[in-house]
């Protein structure tokens, strides 16, 4: 798994300035490399440490993470985009705890159960999240 320092290394070799907001940033990503974050979390995990930070930095900051592959974004259905450290493990899938936000693997691939006529369709790329609640959340959330 990379560390805060490698990835800021990256950032610098790709000829991005380090900054201490950054630092955070990776850092709180690293923290949590089992979750999705929102915008907002991170937003007011550095505003603990930089009280005058703005939105449209937390999300160039996100942005310029994303570009560089090393964070995901997925959205979860709610209009509200979620950010998690990039995975790194190959093509796989996630189960993704609409609790906790917590995050596991899944390394088989359902695509190949899709029947999709390749002649009309050529796929570049996939994804599947699936959505459920992991055993912690699940017994408070069944219906």
């Amino acid at each position: 798994m990379a560390k805060s320092q490698e990835i800021l290394e990256q950032l610098k070799e790709s000829g991005h300035r380090f900054t201490g907001k950054r630092k955070i940033v990776v850092d709180l990503f690293i923290e949590y490399k089992d979750k999705y974050l929102t915008a907002k979390d991170v937003y007011e995990h550095v505003k603990k440490s930089y009280p005058s930070i703005s939105y449209d930095t937390i999300y160039r900051t996100l942005a310029l993470l994303k570009q560089e592959n090393l964070i995901e974004e997925m959205e979860y259905g709610d209009e509200a985009s979620r950010y998690r450290l990039s995975c790194g493990q190959g093509h796989h899938h996630h189960l993704v705890c609409l609790g906790c936000g917590s995050i596991k693997v899944v390394k088989d691939c359902p695509m190949e159960l899709i029947n999709i006529d390749r002649d009309d369709f050529t796929v570049v790329n996939h994804r599947f999240e699936i959505f459920g609640y992991c055993s912690t959340c699940g017994h408070s959330n069944k219906s």
